[in-house]
């Protein structure tokens, strides 16, 4: 008996389409923040702000550096599970036509002794 020919694929997993956006969210996702910060950082300026402005500097870089990490770890395990689910669900394989090295009984059957 001939296998059945295996059907062409319709449309892209969710694993392919997350693929695509990998790149693209962690370049947004690192990058934003930093600007974002270096925006609000403009703000900070000797002389407006009771005492050293210095520390709402670092508060800022800290953020900035927080978001970016929590980012980067976001897109790096969204990317293994996308591979995980690419590799199970690989190229159809059929299994090969050897016969069962042991008898198979049937259904109905029982021991005889």
């Amino acid at each position: 008996m001939l296998p059945t020919p295996v059907p062409p694929l319709e449309t892209a997993g969710l694993e392919r389409v997350l693929n695509r956006w990998l790149i693209p969210a962690y370049c947004i996702g690192v990058g934003l923040p930093w600007i974002i910060g270096a925006w609000l950082k403009t703000s900070y300026q000797p002389g407006l702000v009771e005492g050293d402005p210095q520390p709402t500097r670092d508060l800022i870089d800290i953020f900035c550096l927080g978001v970016s990490l929590f980012d980067a770890t976001l897109v790096f395990t969204v990317g293994i599970g996308c591979l995980v689910v690419s590799i199970m669900k690989g190229p159809v394989r059929w299994g090969d036509a050897s016969h069962a090295t042991q008898q198979v009984r049937e259904p109905g059957d029982r021991d005889r002794f």
